[in-house]
């Protein structure tokens, strides 16, 4: 990892406590910070960029330095510790790490930070909603249990490198003098995608062993061709008995297999695979096309009713998805 990553978005330098409020407010959420010499300098850097739904910022300090952030229940907060050792106070866990260590803040508990002298952290802001579409986007179902990361885990080296080969990669990047790459919306998503990805994947969760579980190879001959039986007739009316027919089964052992290997029923995976598929043909669609033509062409016949169900999984209406990428 670089030793001053962001150096080219340098937003304060040798800052005191009252600048160090102001950056923290700017870049995350308003806060508290205080240290042992209140009056003192605390020689606090501040690199970082703010990419939408997501912020990387490096910080450093000179001196002993608290910051309690207010509770905020909006996003999540990943702090890699670079160089020294700080300690975590998360509800009622409390933490110490050194360098390489990940700790994933959830700030919608109270929360205490304390960075020792000459320490320097990267930290990661990322808006909850990106977490959960992307995590419902992988599990192609709708999470309805909030994402709980664990604190501080143990972890795999392979896990750990994943994540911090992630974010070297970003400060990196974005490191660059040549910066029309941050008008790159589509380049943009794509970097944030892939942090979302690499945060799931690599960093422990109440989601972990659902989405861990390699089920491509673990389910059974026949439901694998009902699922791919699915997704090649998406935008057609799909029943049971076609389902039962390709698969060679009952529809109990059917729904049983469904139930068991994937947690849905047939008529729930087929809706999630719809949303995907629609989802997807708005993100890529043409330029005179309309939303009422692409669910038309999805097979869906009940538009408010799917808009709903799209707003559940995505956050926003079709409209929407449709309207930003044509802009």
């Amino acid at each position: 990892m670089l030793y001053r990553p962001l150096a080219t978005h340098q937003l304060l330098q040798n800052g005191n406590i009252r600048d160090t409020i102001h950056v923290g407010n700017e870049l995350f959420w308003q806060n508290r910070c205080e240290s042992g010499d209140p009056g003192g300098l605390i020689d606090a850097q501040f690199n970082g960029i703010n990419l939408g739904t997501m912020s990387i910022v490096y910080l450093t300090f000179g001196a002993d330095v608290s910051i309690e952030p207010v509770c905020n229940d909006q996003h999540f907060l990943i702090q890699t510790t670079l160089i020294g050792q700080s300690s975590t106070l998360n509800g009622q866990r409390l933490i110490t790490t050194v360098p390489n260590d990940i700790a994933i803040i959830d700030p919608s508990l109270p929360t205490k930070i304390n960075f020792k002298q000459g320490c320097a952290h990267l930290a990661l802001k990322m808006d909850r909603s990106t977490i959960t579409l992307k995590l419902a986007d992988l599990l192609q179902q709708d999470i309805n249990e909030p994402v709980v990361f664990d604190l501080f885990s143990e972890q795999a080296e392979a896990n750990k490198r994943a994540w911090l080969e992630t974010m070297h990669f970003l400060c990196a990047f974005y490191d660059k003098p040549d910066q029309q790459i941050l008008h790159n919306k589509h380049l943009l998503q794509s970097h944030i995608d892939m942090a979302t990805c690499a945060l799931i994947s690599s960093q422990q969760h109440n989601y972990s062993a659902q989405l861990n579980n390699d089920r491509h190879t673990a389910t059974p001959r026949h439901v694998r061709r009902a699922c791919e039986f699915i997704d090649s007739r998406i935008q057609e009316t799909i029943t049971m008995s076609d389902l039962c027919r390709i698969s060679n089964v009952t529809e109990r052992t059917l729904q049983n297999g469904f139930k068991k290997h994937l947690g849905q029923t047939p008529s729930e995976f087929i809706q999630s695979r719809r949303l995907h598929h629609l989802h997807q043909a708005l993100q890529n669609a043409a330029g005179q096309t309309n939303v009422s033509r692409i669910m038309w062409e999805h097979g869906i016949n009940n538009p408010g009713r799917w808009a709903q169900l799209y707003f559940k999984r995505y956050g926003c209406y079709p409209s929407e998805t449709l309207s930003t990428r044509h802009k």
